[in-house]
């Protein structure tokens, strides 16, 4: 498939709230929530990643004009700063943690996924340890995934459908392991295989920056064609 067909657009987000002194890319508070705004002037229909699980298993064809969210790493800002916005306008999001992350300094509890669970955000596993996929034996690749689907199944009480692979990278193996583990479905970055389409186990985000409140910027990354406009990285 050429990267010239439509791409269904899946936003990425790390923390969003106050710019630290650290690395995690952020976006504040008011341009996350002028960003929504677009969204919804836009009429541009904010899906459950969840919902796409049932359009692969179907063999439908996604729905243009929608969008999904997602967080990853579950910082605790996720809890505070940006899921009071989503709610207000009604937008779902998906959450991706590390359960050896949950709890630490920055960091959301346990506590907070489970509230943030009950009320239709998706949270998904961001593997056991943050580990970059590529760089682990097949055994330990096993234990990440599985590992961390079944903690974080038993501490909020919901089945966990969804991955992410930390910094995106991922091999056919990872696809592999990620199907065996339960998973169904996977989410990179702008990673891809050469020619690769639509891959339920390697889905490509756009990352999100502050400046993405500007509404051309905006526009062209929920048009479904942003892979236009920039460059597809190898998977690992």
């Amino acid at each position: 498939m050429s990267r010239w067909s439509y791409q269904f657009p899946i936003l990425a987000y790390h923390r969003v709230g106050p710019f630290r002194a650290d690395h995690v890319p952020t976006v504040s508070a008011a341009a996350f929530e002028r960003q929504l705004a677009f969204l919804a002037r836009f009429r541009c229909r904010v899906l459950p990643l969840d919902d796409l699980v049932g359009w692969f298993d179907r063999g439908e064809r996604l729905p243009r004009r929608s969008v999904v969210i997602t967080f990853d790493d579950g910082y605790e800002e996720t809890h505070t700063v940006a899921w009071p916005i989503l709610k207000r306008f009604g937008y779902p999001a998906a959450v991706f943690v590390a359960p050896g992350e949950v709890g630490r300094t920055g960091f959301a509890t346990w506590e907070q996924l489970t509230e943030l669970a009950r009320d239709a955000v998706t949270i998904g596993s961001h593997t056991m340890h943050h580990s970059y996929v590529p760089l682990l034996s097949a055994e330990r690749l096993q234990d990440e995934l599985q590992q961390s689907k079944a903690v974080i199944e038993s501490r909020i009480g919901r089945p966990v459908q969804c991955l992410s692979y930390p910094s995106g990278g991922f091999t056919p193996q990872a696809q592999a392991a990620a199907r065996a583990a339960g998973y169904r479905v996977a989410c990179t970055t702008n990673r891809a295989l050469p020619g690769a389409g639509l891959d339920r186990y390697a889905l490509r985000r756009i990352k999100m920056t502050e400046r993405d409140a500007h509404p051309l910027l905006l526009l062209a990354k929920v048009s479904g064609h942003y892979d236009c406009f920039r460059r597809l990285k190898r998977p690992s």
